[in-house]
């Protein structure tokens, strides 16, 4: 009842003003409010099956937001959409590129890939630490949940996202943002597309820019912790050959400088994480506190910052021939990171550093053959290959006042010496052959199958050197410098489908799927750093593949001419070598285990309901039951929640349009999200974060034809104060607090 009055509250402070204007208008008008049946509202189509077909007949649970969803709704970056998905969360933690995803209990984890494949135009991005970045000018979000690597690939083992820009035409469109808001906020939105040639050549061109100073402060240095500065531009030119042959061509660039690892830690008595796999640990001083502890102030003496730059190129023709759509698609993607800062315990009481730096190279192509979607038997068959290096440079120091240096040099002794320094190279080679079939039985029953195979072959060569004693100070360069390892992962993905369709807007459907997610290496020297501390620690040299086998029933259902929806989906998932990140500061060792077993059951349910034309009411509810089943390197966690995963969580949300005049709009919206308890730590030990809600509200003013618009606007209204992640050992990562601002949007 305390949520639901604070819901009502805000709904009602923004609601109060345009329901006096309604009245008023309705008065003048000399009739009534509306209360009629709404019109038939338009279908959503999606191509969450790689084509285009009514998102109400796709037998996956998928969320979609389209460009009017995505305006409406204020989102910016992938945060917002996901706060919007049941079952799907995100962590935003330590740096720009850093965001872990968890989708129906799969997780992603500190230094590993993401479990969900993410699609950008039809172009597959290659590096998880490009995702977490600013969106704009888009024309469609779809978020599909449940293993989607039959055809998505091997980190589709959790689901898939797929992004849609708004693509150039022969219609001049051209858009744009400005806004400011506390912290310093400022931003600039904008984007331009249209015909070069007319019926042959189109082109756009769009970019952002945001900066703040930022909302956390650090008492020691007095000055903000999460100040961002961030820069994108993109474009993208697509020529029309003939009827048959398609050529698209996107660039884009991206450069993120920031605030990073203001991590806190609290001191409480407790053994958790790490702890219980390295009992002489505990004898240290600082203890692992709680995940509801938000802490004491920031009041680190290191001033943490990060740069990210992003470049992503990309060529995708189609060829229409007599048996299908043939598609290429290649890209090239290059990622650069620095962050610099304190490094635990991250107080200015303890003079420590730390350095990283990491750079992916990845070139990828595709090639597949979509069938024709007018005839009942329809295929896409394909195949897929993926080149990857990345190089990383880690490096711990003693501050000696001279702030922090960069990954590997290591000066004079008065100048910050170097403690331990990591340097790796991997290289990463994957092979994908693919295909999906659909028949359709009847008009109403589609059965479907769908069938990858993906081989990963890898290999880390650790390229640290053992400096000069005698004109630098010793310092322990961590594992043997010049240890080559290699290894090969590989896995089918199968899934199989039967839908039956009730109707044009019902629908229900099961399908047996299968997900993959690559192994890979710790860094070199980690597990010797372990056995010292605990002899009997499991910890490898490597981290095993993943295996998701997932079952699930689900329906979609619309009535009275599309004005309510309700969808949703059950399922059950067995989990195999779920990768599972542990961090051991005093060795300053990040370690990736796996647990051995796992299921994850539950369900999720959304529903959109128009009383009238104007009005919209939407939610939607999601329940994960995660349960470690067997974890050889800590027994005592059988039987405990699966760390990352919210059990349950919901979405509640109102938007109300009204016409002011005859061509102006008044518009309020109300969003509550509850966030379920969540554990971090398999041993459950360190307790959970308690569930709690977030109230995000905007107000908008403008032209009801949509060229302009001024919203105001706010997100976690009640400027709650909690952690957006708990490492083991008592580390938090505080979240954003309250944000407000105002929004001026135009077209023309």
């Amino acid at each position: 009842m305390k949520n639901m009055r604070k819901f009502l509250a805000i709904g009602t402070a923004l609601g109060s003003t345009i329901i006096a204007i309604h009245g008023a208008h309705a008065q003048d008008a000399g009739g009534a409010a509306q209360t009629a049946a709404p019109e038939e509202t338009s279908e959503i189509v999606v191509t969450a099956r790689g084509r285009s077909e009514a998102l109400q007949n796709v037998p996956i649970s998928v969320s979609s937001f389209g460009a009017k969803d995505i305006q409406d709704a204020g989102i910016e970056r992938p945060a917002d959409f996901i706060g919007l998905t049941p079952n799907v969360s995100i962590a935003e933690t330590q740096q720009p590129g850093v965001a872990f995803i968890t989708v129906r209990g799969i997780s992603q984890v500190r230094n590993g890939e993401s479990p969900v494949a993410v699609v950008v135009d039809g172009v597959l991005q290659t590096v998880s630490n490009q995702f977490n970045s600013e969106l704009f000018d888009l024309q469609q979000i779809e978020v599909l949940k449940g293993p989607q690597g039959a055809l998505y690939g091997r980190n589709a083992i959790a689901g898939a996202i797929v992004i849609t820009t708004r693509e150039p035409s022969n219609d001049f469109f051209g858009s744009g943002t400005i806004g400011f808001g506390n912290g310093g906020q400022h931003k600039a939105q904008g984007g331009v597309s249209g015909p070069i040639v007319q019926d042959k050549l189109f082109g756009s061109l769009s970019g952002s820019f945001k900066s703040r100073d930022g909302y956390l402060k650090n008492i020691f240095l007095n000055n903000k912790v999460d100040s961002l500065r961030d820069s994108a531009i993109r474009g993208r030119v697509i020529y029309a050959a003939s009827d048959d042959l398609k050529v698209d061509y996107r660039a884009s660039y991206n450069r993120t400088s920031s605030g990073a690892i203001y991590f806190k830690r609290n001191n409480v008595v407790a053994a958790t994480g790490a702890y219980q796999f390295y009992p002489s640990l505990r004898s240290t001083a600082s203890r692992p506190g709680s995940p509801d502890d938000y802490g004491p102030p920031l009041n680190s003496n290191v001033d943490g910052t990060a740069l990210r730059k992003l470049f992503s190129t990309s060529l995708k023709v189609d060829l229409e021939t007599s048996i299908g759509t043939l598609t290429s698609t290649s890209s090239y993607d290059w990622v650069s990171e620095l962050t610099l800062g304190d490094a635990s315990p991250y107080t200015s009481a303890v003079q420590t550093t730390q350095t990283s730096g990491f750079k992916w190279h990845a070139k990828s192509t595709e090639l597949r053959l979509t069938s024709s979607n007018d005839q009942a038997f329809r295929y896409i068959v394909g195949g897929y290959y993926l080149d990857l290096d990345r190089k990383s440079d880690r490096a711990n120091g003693i501050d000696t006042g001279a702030g922090v240096v960069l990954p590997g040099y290591n000066p004079a002794v008065s100048v910050n010496p170097s403690t331990n320094n990591t340097k790796d190279t991997n290289h990463q080679k994957s092979y994908a052959v693919f295909g999906q079939l659909n028949y359709d039985l009847t008009d109403q029953l589609e059965l479907s199958g769908a069938l990858r195979y993906d081989h990963d072959k890898r290999n880390s060569l650790n390229t640290g050197k053992i400096r000069d004693a005698g004109s630098l100070p010793t310092y322990n360069p961590v594992g043997t410098p010049g240890t080559f390892r290699k290894a090969t992962f590989d896995a089918w993905q199968p899934k199989a489908t039967i839908r039956y369709k009730i109707d044009t807007g019902t629908s229900i459907y099961a399908s047996y799927s299968k997900g993959f997610r690559s192994g890979g290496f710790n860094q070199d020297g980690v597990r010797a750093v372990a056995l010292r501390l605990n002899p009997a620690s499991l910890v490898t040299d490597d981290y095993k593949k993943e295996i998701s086998t997932s079952y699930e029933a689900g329906w979609k259902a619309q009535f009275l001419n599309r004005a309510v929806t309700i969808n949703g989906a059950a399922f059950y998932t067995r989990f195999s070598n779920s990768q599972y990140f542990v961090f051991i500061p005093e060795a300053s060792a990040q370690i990736i285990t796996n647990i051995d077993k796992a299921t994850m059951k539950g369900f999720e349910v959304d529903f959109n309901v128009r009383p009238v034309k104007s009005w919209e009411i939407y939610g939607n509810a999601g329940y994960t039951d995660a349960t470690i089943k067997k974890y050889s390197a800590s027994p005592a966690s059988i039987g405990k929640t699966m760390p990352y995963v919210p059990k349950f969580g919901y979405n509640l949300g109102t938007q109300y349009t009204i016409p002011v005049t005859d061509d102006r709009t008044l518009t309020a919206r109300v969003d509550m999200h509850h966030k379920g308890r969540q554990f971090w730590e398999t041993l459950n030990t360190a307790g959970a974060r308690s569930a709690f809600d977030l109230y995000d509200a905007r107000l908008s003013f403008g032209a009801a034809d949509g060229k302009w618009r001024v919203t105001a606007w706010t997100k976690n209204a009640f400027d709650k104060k909690y952690n957006a992640e708990f490492v083991a050992g008592g580390f938090t990562y505080p979240a954003e607090p309250r944000t407000f601002g105002l929004d001026v949007d135009f077209r023309f």
